[in-house]
């Protein structure tokens, strides 16, 4: 029997969920919600799914649909209300980070999943990017040796206002922060297998910027087992021209990502090549970087589809859920931790951070 699923959200990363659901045999989508149901409908016929009820309400599509999970696509200000109705009605839930721009909503709704034994998932697709998942394989098997530190280097003029874009990011307070900078934190938690010790952060806001609050991020960051990283992150550039670029540095050679979505590159350290004679060796007579092969993927589709697989796994046979929820608020609880830090101009311990905030223990 088909898990039967309520898509709640039709923007821009709705039609990408849209059609990873419809694409899925295990999954049959029986309601799509969106206020303004006539749009909903053409929407539909514009992406090329086939005809599905559109409810302008959660609550009643739930009542009619009675689906086992549902899948939000929507603005994070209105998770909370969203998933209360969800589990109110028997429904697993996957959500689109963040769970919420408040670490004591999330909370909440995490205490509720349990509470209900239901599945509450966050949409962290990019740690099942191709690149994202070779990172973390590499690093675990220290196959460069061990971590050093690593500099994460990613500058957009992401204008708000562009019609192809979410827009609520435009009022938000901290939206690279909350929106952007949350996915690259992830990252870090889940490729170097560790978690943050201590942050401290700045945020600060071009004045050309198209948001009205802090549009840009640079953090120093103290993991665990001593490994830093330092990362600058921004929506706001003065230039068109993204750049991006993540490099671990590692005993015995480096791991550079220099696309977002695509590439990996590798170079070894050799003892004793850096010096020739009396002279340093020039960059060229010295490592080169090697191409590390990956297996093809589409950003935000094959990532979404084994995110939903993850999920649908997870409540069909057991298994782990790897961005549960819970998991999610160690995430969440880094990225607030970074505001923190701006606010107070001082360096935040994450584990006191997350327990002064009511984060139980065992979730640490």
């Amino acid at each position: 029997m088909a898990i039967k699923s309520v898509q709640v959200g039709m923007g821009v990363r709705g039609e990408q969920w849209a059609k990873v659901v419809h694409e899925d045999p295990r999954v049959e989508n029986v309601g799509y919600v969106r206020r303004r149901v006539e749009r909903a409908k053409q929407t539909l016929k514009d992406w090329g799914v086939p005809d599905a009820p559109c409810y302008a309400d959660l609550e009643t599509a739930l009542k009619e649909t009675k689906p086992d999970i549902v899948i939000l696509v929507t603005p994070p200000e209105v998770h909370h209300e969203q998933v209360t109705i969800s589990f109110k009605y028997g429904a697993h839930v996957m959500a689109e980070k963040p769970l919420s721009e408040e670490l004591e909503e999330s909370i909440d709704m995490v205490k509720q999943a349990d509470a209900h034994n239901l599945k509450l998932a966050v949409g962290h697709n990019f740690r099942y990017l191709a690149v994202s998942r070779k990172t973390r394989q590499m690093i675990m098997s220290k196959s460069l040796g061990e971590l050093g530190f690593a500099n994460f280097t990613y500058i957009r003029n992401r204008d708000g206002r562009r019609k192809d874009l979410n827009d609520y990011p435009l009022e938000m307070k901290y939206p690279m922060l909350l929106e952007q900078s949350i996915h690259h934190l992830d990252l870090m938690r889940y490729c170097y297998n560790d978690e943050v010790e201590s942050v401290q952060s700045m945020n600060f806001h071009p004045a050309w910027s198209t948001y009205a609050h802090e549009c840009s991020v640079s953090a120093l960051l103290k993991f665990k087992s001593g490994f830093h990283v330092n990362y600058l992150g921004t929506w706001t550039s003065g230039w068109n021209r993204f750049c991006f670029e993540w490099r671990t540095d590692m005993s015995k050679g480096v791991l550079l990502q220099k696309q977002q979505f695509s590439d990996l590159w590798k170079a070894d350290l050799v003892e004793g090549l850096a010096l020739e004679g009396e002279r340093f060796k020039t960059p060229e007579e010295g490592e080169a970087l090697q191409e590390v092969k990956l297996e093809p993927c589409e950003a935000f589709v094959d990532d979404t589809r084994l995110l939903l697989t993850e999920f649908l796994d997870s409540i069909e046979h057991g298994t782990p859920l790897v961005t549960s929820g819970k998991d999610h608020i160690k995430t969440l609880g880094l990225t607030t931790a970074c505001a923190r830090a701006h606010e107070t101009e001082c360096k935040v311990m994450v584990d006191d951070y997350l327990r002064e905030l009511g984060v139980p223990a065992s979730w640490i």
